[in-house]
C-alpha cells in the first residue's frame, strides 16, 4: 500500500506540473482509466455521481455516493465527501467548487463522462469552458513508471502461464466458443479477469484478425490462433500465439519464418526518439520484401496500460515518438482470406536507461499439439 501511495503522489505532482503548463486549474474525473490513474482504484459509476477533483494547488476531493466501495486507505491520499440519495448532488458539487475556489476557472473534464454529468459539472464548475482531461494526462500515462511496468510484467507472466496450459485444452472436436470459455474459466480460477474477450480461431477463421469465437470445431490439420490478455491491478497484457493440430505445410512455415524475421527487425530499431510510424513502415517493408505486403490488414502495434489500446500507436499515420517508459505490443500479422492467418504478438517495454525488453519470455514458434 505504501508503494501505491508513493506512486500516486508522483503522478499527482506530474499532473499538477502539466496543469500549470497548460493553464488548467483543476481536473475533474469520473470512473475511467484516467480516474484510476490518479486515484489508484476503480469504482463503477452507476447512475450516481462519482467524481475526483485534483486542483493545481494539490487539493484532492473524492465526491461519492455513500454506497460506493472506497478503499480504506484512500483518506490518506484525498478528502472524501459522501452524498446520499436524499441529497441534491448539484448543490454538493457547488459547495465543493466554492470551497476549492475553482468555480468558473478552466478545468479538464474526463473525456468519457456522460452528457448528463458533463452538463451538471459544466454548470456547477466551469460555465465558461473546459478541455479534455486526456490533453493533460496523455503525456503522463504514455510514460510508465517502473511500478507500472512491473505490474504489466506480472500480467504478461500470468498470460504466458495460461498459454502453457492450452495444450491440455485444445483437442479435436471442441468448438472455438468452448475453448474460449475454458480459457476464461482458467483465468478466473487463478483470480484474474480477461483484458478483453479472448480470441480463439481455428483453420480459415485465423484469417480474421478480430474473429469472434464461434461454433467451428477443431480438426486435424487446423492452425489455431489465440489472442488473450490478463488484468492485474488494472493493468493489462496482450499476447498472441499460434498452435497447429498436425503437420504445418511448408508454405505456412515459410510465411511464419518471414513473420518472425520482420518481428525481429521491428524489435531491433525500437529506441527512445524513434517515430512509432517507422516501426510500422519497417514491418510493412520487410513483409513486402517477402511477397506478403498484400496480406497485411492492421498496424504493427499499440500501447497497453490501464487500457488495452492506448498510445503509442505503431501505425503509419501515428505521430507518436517512442520514449522511455513506453509499453506496447508488436504484433505483425499476415492473412490469407478463406485459408489461414498468422500473427505473433509480444509486449515490449522501453526502460528508463533506454533499453528495450520483451516482457514475454515464452517461445513464439508455432506450437505443435
Amino acid at each position: 500500500m505504501e508503494e501505491l501511495l508513493k506512486e500516486l503522489e508522483r503522478r499527482t505532482a506530474n499532473a499538477i506540473a502539466l496543469m500549470r503548463k497548460s493553464g488548467v486549474e483543476y481536473i475533474a474525473l469520473t470512473p475511467s482509466p484516467n480516474f484510476r490513474y490518479l486515484t489508484g482504484f476503480f469504482e463503477e459509476g452507476y447512475e450516481r455521481l462519482i467524481l475526483f477533483i485534483l486542483t493545481v494547488n494539490n487539493d484532492r476531493v473524492l465526491l461519492a455516493p455513500k454506497l460506493a466501495n472506497i478503499p480504506s486507505w484512500f483518506n490518506r491520499y484525498s478528502d472524501i465527501v459522501l452524498w446520499g440519495d436524499e441529497d441534491n448532488v448539484g448543490s454538493i458539487v457547488d459547495k465543493v467548487a466554492r470551497r476549492l475556489r475553482i468555480y468558473g476557472k478552466k478545468g479538464a473534464f474526463e473525456d468519457t463522462m456522460s452528457l448528463r454529468t458533463y452538463e451538471l459539472l459544466k454548470e456547477e464548475l466551469s460555465p465558461s469552458g473546459t478541455v479534455l482531461a486526456s490533453t493533460v494526462l496523455r503525456d503522463l500515462r504514455i510514460r510508465k513508471s517502473l511500478y507500472e511496468i512491473n505490474i504489466i510484467s506480472r500480467a504478461v507472466k500470468i498470460a504466458e502461464n495460461i498459454f502453457s496450459e492450452l495444450y491440455r485444452i485444445l483437442s479435436p472436436g471442441l468448438s472455438e466458443r468452448f475453448v474460449a470459455s475454458q480459457i476464461a474459466s482458467l483465468i478466473a480460477s487463478e483470480g484474474y479477469t480477461e483484458a478483453f474477450n479472448t480470441i480463439v480461431a481455428f483453420g480459415e477463421n485465423t484469417a480474421n484478425p478480430h474473429h469472434i469465437p464461434g461454433s467451428k470445431v477443431l480438426s486435424y490439420g487446423d492452425l489455431v490462433l489465440v489472442d488473450l490478455g490478463i488484468v492485474v491491478d488494472g493493468y493489462v497484457s496482450d499476447l498472441t500465439r499460434i498452435y497447429s493440430l498436425g503437420p504445418v505445410p511448408k508454405s505456412v512455415e515459410d510465411n511464419f519464418t518471414a513473420l518472425i524475421s520482420c518481428f525481429n527487425e521491428a524489435i531491433s530499431i525500437i529506441s527512445p526518439g524513434v517515430r512509432a510510424a517507422e516501426i510500422d513502415l519497417r514491418v510493412r517493408s520487410c513483409l513486402t520484401d517477402y511477397g506478403l505486403g498484400g496480406n497485411i490488414l492492421h498496424r504493427t502495434g499499440h500501447g497497453i496500460g490501464l487500457e488495452i489500446h492506448e498510445p503509442p500507436y505503431l501505425s503509419i499515420t501515428s505521430t507518436d515518438i517512442l520514449d522511455k517508459g513506453n509499453v506496447f505490443t508488436v504484433e505483425p500479422g499476415v492473412y490469407f482470406r478463406g485459408n489461414y492467418g498468422l500473427r505473433i504478438e509480444s509486449d515490449i517495454a522501453i526502460l528508463d536507461n533506454g533499453d528495450t525488453i520483451i516482457l514475454d519470455k515464452s517461445s513464439k514458434d508455432i506450437i505443435r499439439l
